[in-house]
């Protein structure tokens, strides 16, 4: 019987909860994306990188579990926002996902923002619930699968 990689990454790493449905208890499964080509308006300066890494070290520092272990960092080349740089993208399973223009370099708010994201079930959250600083800088938001009740043929 083949364990698949959770099990045998299970048997290498220090004690994880294994979920009856294999899952690793607490495991990744949002996802902060950040282009890596868009380049800082005043500087050109590409900054995607950076923020990345700003990103993982600050998200590693919070004591939420569901934001210390729960989420990704990508970078990805070009997420089509180029009149608005720098993007971020926030998805999640079943939740809405959002992409987000015109980000600085400081990563304050899109951990602030990650600290919501993670509580929402659903993902959907109003422009008066994100942080100050991302009012403005939502260029999308895409309501997640809807949940499909009884038969629908």
């Amino acid at each position: 019987m083949d364990v698949g990689l959770v099990g045998r990454l299970a048997s290498i790493l220090p004690s994880p909860v294994l979920e009856s449905d294999g899952k690793l208890d607490g495991a990744i499964d949002h996802r902060i994306i950040v282009c890596t080509l868009c380049r800082d308006v005043p500087t050109g300066i590409r900054s995607g990188e950076s923020l990345c890494a700003d990103l993982r070290s600050r998200l590693a520092a919070c004591q939420e579990p569901a934001v210390a272990h729960g989420f990704t960092i990508e970078g990805v080349e070009c997420m089509a926002g180029c009149a608005r740089p720098l993007t971020v993208a926030f998805q999640a399973p079943g939740k809405a996902s959002y992409l987000f223009g015109s980000i600085d370099a400081d990563a304050g708010d899109l951990v602030r923002f990650a600290r919501l994201y993670a509580s929402l079930a659903d993902g959907w959250c109003n422009s008066g619930q994100r942080p100050p600083r991302l009012a403005g800088k939502t260029l999308a938001r895409i309501p997640g699968p809807a949940k499909v009740e009884g038969n629908s043929r």
